[in-house]
């Protein structure tokens, strides 16, 4: 009875102690609208003090870096900070070995999109499969439902255990009336296991999994970092999702592919890519666009159908409407890319265009389809689709018989308009200096992104080497993403991590599901977003799991760390509080903060008197470090 009250006190006291920092966690808010209300009392005085040169290099790697790890400081001050810099902008002259072995390990994530819808098909295709084998899943039986995705990933997961029930497994039940009729047929169906792991496939769900994997390995492990923190920025500047249909096997290319290899090149290139990537197509519906005129309209309600009730054109497999509907209808044009590519891609919602260019840019892009959409998918120009006729985009004329140059002088047109300078100046300051950039900067920038034909490199260094990022108002202002922040935990503190699903589990749990976001806008980049009680209460819990070692996956080692204190008590608690601050948080640290530290750690040296020998783990007072306000800011 003594030990059970002692640990409900234990416990009470951790979530008083984990409720009390978060609360505290407003601070990056509420210090930035302070900031705002003191602005110009505190602008001349920092105009004459300024970043120290530690201070630039910690503020260089907290927004050019997925986080700092240890003696990286002391190492971008003996390179310098500008060859640090150049260095990162050409991430090919940097040697990445150690990242891209482990990410060999991640199967599916080098695979192609023919490889992955062969291997990892969706469920119709497996069924489709058996059915060729004269099998059926699941056993043919009267009034029994199909089986759903869950259930089939069940199989292909662990086809050895379909006969082998375990002690808590339902099978054992299939007798009740209450178990669901899949059950028994699953456990007659050991030859389907058997067929599918003979057909070599694998869980659908693995993809994502996979992908999520990479993303985060590359972000903890890669040397070339800026280039990681770039392929973020602008995947989630080009969204897709990756739930969405096809766009389950095609998003693994459009990241690594597609965007990662564009991130400092011609702004042009990288929209082009985007515009002919599979991912995009199918995630905005462009390949289905065509014109009502065109002859795939006059073939499509007559054509033979193929795999999925698709209609068989020429190369093409387009969806037939009267095969998926009740009634006919004519196919027409989709404005959903061609909403997209201005508001959210180039110009921005107030760039200067109107409903009408949106019908006018729809129409460029009609025929900009894809060939086996859900099996391997390839872009491809289908002038069969094509709206052939003048066009006038933003005052500019499109001539008629244009074919696929249509779309490509709507893609030059953009991404040459000032609208798009200034949109993605914009959002670049936003994400690497302010939350509210100040405008003299994003002109600057603008100004560089159009006298470089959009050169994102140049952008990006006009934006690092301005006077507006090094300005002391904006050091350790803005507030990391749930990405930004659990890798740069591992980092801080020199952790290893396979990224695999329990990891990935605490960013979804913070709001950001790696692939995830379901609209075209992405993730938002502004502390409004991210800082509120229930996700910055996660951020608690998931650095206290991490210095704990309680993620599957990861493992930490604080002896790494060179602080040889591994237990705490009340002779040296604040001595080993002030090593881990300075290393964590080189010494930065507001008095609330450490005052709420201190009184946690003396209230569970307290609890623990009952022991005899009264002590707790240094790996707790990481965790409470790891999950202070002062750590969510960069």
């Amino acid at each position: 009875m003594l030990k059970s009250r002692m640990l409900k006190r234990s416990i009470t006291r951790a979530c008083t102690l984990a409720v009390a920092i978060v609360m505290t966690m407003a601070s990056p808010l509420s210090h930035a609208q302070d900031a705002k209300g003191k602005k110009n009392k505190s602008q001349s005085r920092a105009a004459a003090k300024g970043l120290t040169e530690e201070q630039k290099a910690v503020h260089l790697l907290d927004r050019a870096t997925f986080g700092r790890r240890p003696g990286e400081v002391e190492g971008v001050l003996k390179m310098g900070w500008q060859k640090y810099l150049d260095e990162q902008v050409h991430p090919e002259r940097i040697s990445d070995d150690g990242a891209e072995q482990k990410l060999r390990n991640i199967e599916s994530y080098n695979l192609s999109n023919a490889e992955l819808a062969k291997y990892y098909p969706p469920p119709q295709v497996i069924q489709q499969a058996l059915k060729s084998r004269g099998l059926e899943f699941p056993a043919p039986g009267a009034n029994q439902a199909d089986p759903t995705k869950k259930e089939i990933n069940k199989a292909l997961k662990n086809p050895d255990k379909l006969d082998k029930p375990g002690k808590n497994d339902p099978a054992e039940q299939m007798e009740a009336p209450a178990q669901p009729p899949y059950i028994e047929q699953m456990r007659r169906g050991r030859e389907l296991a058997q067929a599918l792991a003979e057909m070599g496939y694998k869980p659908p769900q693995k993809i994502i999994q996979d992908l999520q994997q990479a993303r985060i390995t590359r972000a903890v492990y890669s040397e070339r970092q800026l280039q990681e923190v770039m392929t973020d920025f602008w995947f989630n500047h080009f969204n897709v999702f990756i739930q969405k249909g096809a766009d389950r096997v095609l998003t693994t290319s459009y990241e690594r592919d597609v965007i990662k290899p564009r991130v400092f090149g011609k702004f042009a290139d990288l929209l082009k890519a985007t515009a002919e990537s599979p991912a995009m197509l199918f995630y905005l519906d462009n390949w289905m666009s065509a014109s009502p005129n065109s002859r795939m309209a006059q073939y499509q309600n007559r054509a033979p159908l193929g795999r999925f009730g698709q209609a068989k054109v020429g190369e093409l497999e387009m969806p037939n409407q009267a095969a998926q509907q009740p009634q006919r209808r004519a196919r027409g044009i989709n404005e959903n890319y061609a909403r997209e590519i201005m508001e959210l891609h180039t110009l921005g919602v107030d760039g200067g265009y109107t409903q009408k260019d949106v019908q006018e840019v729809a129409r460029c892009f009609t025929g900009w389809t894809l060939r086996n959409p859900r099996n391997n998918a390839e872009f491809i120009f289908a002038p069969m689709m094509h709206d052939n006729g003048e066009k006038t985009v933003l005052g500019h004329k499109i001539p008629a018989g244009g074919g696929k140059k249509d779309g490509e002088m709507v893609i030059d047109i953009l991404a040459h308009h000032p609208s798009t300078a200034k949109f993605i100046s914009t959002k670049l300051a936003r994400k690497f200096v302010s939350d509210n950039p100040p405008q003299s900067l994003v002109d600057r920038m603008a100004q560089t992104f159009l006298k470089s034909d959009g050169d994102i490199r140049e952008v990006i260094l006009a934006m690092f080497n301005s006077p507006e990022f090094q300005a002391p108002e904006n050091y350790r202002a803005k507030i990391k993403t749930p990405l930004e922040m659990t890798v740069s935990a591992v980092r801080a503190i020199g952790a290893e991590t396979n990224g695999g699903p329990a990891f990935h589990r605490w960013i979804a749990q913070m709001g950001e599901g790696l692939f995830m976001a379901q609209p075209p806008t992405g993730y938002p980049d502004t502390a409004d977003h991210w800082v509120n009680t229930g996700a910055l209460l996660e951020r608690m819990n998931f650095a206290l799991a991490l210095s704990g070692n309680r993620i599957p996956g990861a493992r930490v080692d604080l002896s790494r760390l060179g602080i040889e204190e591994r237990t705490v008590n009340s002779a040296n608690a604040s001595q080993v509080v002030d090593k881990y601050v300075t290393l964590l948080l080189r010494g930065q640290i507001s008095a609330q903060t450490r005052a709420t530290i201190d009184k946690s750690i003396n209230d569970q040296l307290l609890a623990k008197t009952d022991t005899g020998a009264p002590a707790i783990d240094s790996a707790r007072i990481v965790g409470l470090i790891l999950g202070s306000p002062e750590f969510q800011r960069q």
